[in-house]
């Protein structure tokens, strides 16, 4: 914890009041799951979507603001010092001094201690369960049931979580990476000139219209889910896109743990990335994505092939040259330690599954318009 930082532990009641009569001048920060997050969470609050390499290398330090705070109107406040109180809170806590070591919500206070000016940094006492029980009415909720809507309903607008905002985003000039509502949006398709799509899911989606070369991988979202078996085949998959002068869209549902673990895996290995630093390239590009725990771990297994698969003579030239093109891209800050996060080795041994890959229209890319 930082030396000077002082930092007030609130009750529900008195964030009550900082919503009622200084929500312009407020930052709520909400520490927990981005899945939670998306489900339920105060209204105007931020999620603070850190992966588990940078709370692992952050060492409960603090951490570029872009991870703390994805949303840029947020930050922008922050930087303009237009925010007189930063709240942060996670499940259930009951108070700051309790707060686990090296936890998000540490990491956030930390960060934002830096940055907030004079502003107050508070923590909300028995966190977002707390604050949901007792007033539910300042809090959002994305319905699940299945109902057929009301006329009334049918008037107001529907929620658009935070995924799938905007287009999807270039991670190499052939390589683009979204959502499955990204990958619907023929207009976003049209617009990236998209000639193929890679699905990486668990189930696959109507071919797109147009003339477009589709290719679905069934994987579970899931830390157990073995998705390293499919490495090779996507990266041959985007190449094969790539020679043909087209441009790929990976998607999976909501383009945060799947498809950014394949567009990992794919610069790994054919630009000889380290996993941090590719996951800091496409961070930078999509701060939304947080690959789970087991595909980080078959991430770091791939990284330990590429580095053995290099010959002593062969290491330090390999680096040099991967350095060239993305040089400014790759700089890790001074506060980060290489290496300093490890996996179960459960983690590091490729789980067989039964499903098989489905591919549909395999017509040779090559006879694309």
């Amino acid at each position: 914890m930082t030396g000077n930082m002082k930092v007030i532990s609130i009750d529900c009641r008195r964030l009550k009041k900082i919503i009622r009569k200084e929500s312009g001048s407020c930052l709520i920060v909400d520490c927990r799951a981005y899945f939670s997050f998306l489900d339920s969470n105060i209204r105007g609050s931020v999620n603070a979507n850190l992966n588990s390499v940078i709370v692992r290398r952050s060492r409960g330090g603090p951490v570029p603001l872009q991870y703390v705070i994805p949303n840029e109107r947020a930050q922008r406040r922050l930087q303009e010092g237009s925010i007189s109180a930063i709240v942060a809170l996670d499940d259930s806590t009951p108070h700051w001094l309790k707060v686990k070591k090296d936890s998000v919500a540490q990491i956030v206070v930390n960060t934002l201690s830096h940055l907030a000016g004079g502003a107050k940094i508070c923590f909300l006492k028995g966190g977002y369960e707390s604050f949901h029980s007792q007033y539910p009415e300042l809090c959002t909720e994305v319905k699940t049931n299945t109902h057929i809507a009301s006329e009334t309903e049918k008037l107001v607008p529907q929620y658009k979580p935070d995924y799938d905002q905007g287009k999807p985003v270039e991670i190499l000039p052939f390589l683009y990476l979204g959502s499955a509502y990204h990958a619907s949006r023929e207009d976003y398709l049209g617009d990236l000139q998209i000639t193929a799509m890679l699905n990486i899911s668990r189930r696959g989606t109507q071919q797109p219209k147009g003339h477009f070369h589709y290719k679905w991988i069934p994987v579970e979202d899931s830390h157990m889910a073995d998705i390293s078996s499919h490495f090779q085949e996507a990266i041959d998959f985007i190449d094969c896109v790539k020679q043909s002068g087209g441009k790929v869209l990976v998607h999976c549902e909501a383009g945060i743990s799947r498809s950014p673990t394949i567009c990992m895996a794919y610069i790994m290995k054919t630009k000889g990335l380290l996993l941090e630093e590719a996951f800091d390239f496409i961070k930078k590009r999509r701060a939304l994505i947080a690959p789970n725990f087991g595909f980080m771990g078959q991430l770091l297994q791939l990284e330990t092939e590429i580095i053995s698969s290099r010959t002593p003579t062969s290491t330090a030239p390999c680096r040099q040259e991967r350095e060239s093109p993305f040089v400014e891209d790759f700089k890790l800050g001074k506060r980060y330690e290489a290496s300093v996060f490890t996996f179960p080795s459960s983690f590091l041994t490729p789980i067989p599954i039964q499903s098989q890959v489905h591919q549909i229209n395999l017509c040779p890319i090559t006879a694309l318009p």
